[in-house]
């Protein structure tokens, strides 16, 4: 029996970065609708947005090698072909119909390129590109907040300046601070998983412990209908391959007892290390007798280690029986077993 999983959300499958990439295509595309049905187009325009049309269609459905390659460029990438359109709005065409429009735009998606930095990069890296790619705005914005100086547009001097610079200094930093706080979250889940898996994990056969046995029990006990087997096997030999050979070989022997039991447990099956020399085989119905996998995996080590042997019992859950009397049980079946050279009933 596998532990129990928590179950996945669909939304668990999707890569934020890669769904931010619908944001400038949608964008791009209902630009260029926009702009050809009141005929406002201007060639710079149009290839501006053919331009980020062509990039994200390629980062979304491109060969898997350059879609990889695009989204790791992408927020850098789109931050250039929007700052040369800023460039385009302010300079060369600034009295064009569609202006007005362009620079609005500009100013609310590179917000979407802040955003995606911090989707895609830690949290430093991405604060440093951020503020490059703001303080490159505010540099392009310079000699046209000088020329207009003085005039009470939202694109005119100073107030476009300060407007940039308050409103995305802003967004970098609580976006810096929610990235902070996602990372520190990822640090200490991951953490908690490593935690967790020491605390049921046995470290030299990589099987799981007691702990993960009594808490498997507990839940195989709730599921009467699976017909539950409990095995208790008690590896012999494990002292005189030690004093023999030494504690190495000893632990070599355990280790294939234990890729052999989970070999032959199959998916369904699980095996415990619970104890020195102690492991513990949970089936359900359909699947080999433990005391044939356990025959079948002496054998197997017999050819390497003449003095190993393992003693088994073998036990069915019944009903309204506790964890703990099904597992003392099998222990005692075990025990039966190595006193009369039997199988455990």
């Amino acid at each position: 029996m596998r532990p129990a999983q928590p179950p996945r959300s669909a939304l668990d499958a999707i890569d934020p970065a890669r769904l931010l990439l619908w944001i400038p295509l949608l964008a791009a595309l209902t630009g260029a609708v926009i702009l050809i049905t009141l005929d406002l187009a201007a060639t710079l325009y149009l290839g501006i947005l053919a331009a980020i049309m062509l990039y994200t269609g390629l980062a979304l459905f491109g060969p898997p090698r350059l879609r990889a390659l695009l989204l790791n460029h992408a927020p850098l990438s789109y931050a250039a072909v929007l700052l040369m359109a800023w460039g385009a709005a302010l300079y060369l065409l600034p009295q064009h119909p569609a202006t007005a429009m362009v620079r609005l735009s500009v100013a609310l998606y590179l917000t979407m390129v802040y955003v995606f930095l911090f989707a895609q990069r830690p949290p430093e890296r991405a604060t440093r590109w951020a503020v490059g790619v703001l303080l490159t705005q505010l540099i392009m914005t310079l000699p046209h907040a000088a020329c207009t100086l003085g005039e009470t547009g939202a694109f005119d001097g100073v107030t476009l300046l300060f407007t940039i610079l308050f409103s995305h200094g802003a967004l970098i930093v609580v976006l810096r601070a929610f990235s902070a706080v996602r990372d520190q979250l990822a640090l200490a889940e991951g953490r908690i998983q490593a935690a967790h898996e020491l605390a049921h994990q046995d470290p030299l056969t990589d099987l799981p412990n007691r702990r993960a046995l009594e808490r498997d029990l507990a839940h195989a006990v709730t599921e009467p209908s699976r017909n539950w087997r409990l095995a208790v096997v008690d590896v012999d030999g494990l002292k005189s391959v030690n004093d023999r050979l030494g504690h190495a070989a000893g632990d070599d022997l355990l280790r294939r007892f234990a890729h052999g039991f989970a070999a032959g447990a199959g998916p369904d099956g699980q095996v415990y290390r619970i104890s020195g020399d102690e492991f513990a085989l949970l089936f359900g119905e359909g699947q080999l007798p433990a005391e044939t996998v356990v025959e079948r995996v002496t054998l197997q080590i017999q050819a390497v280690y003449s003095v190993a042997g393992a003693s088994v019992g073998a036990t069915r859950h019944r009903a309204g029986e506790s964890a703990d009397t099904w597992l003392s049980r099998a222990d005692q079946a075990m025990y039966r077993h190595k006193r009369r050279g039997g199988p455990g009933r």
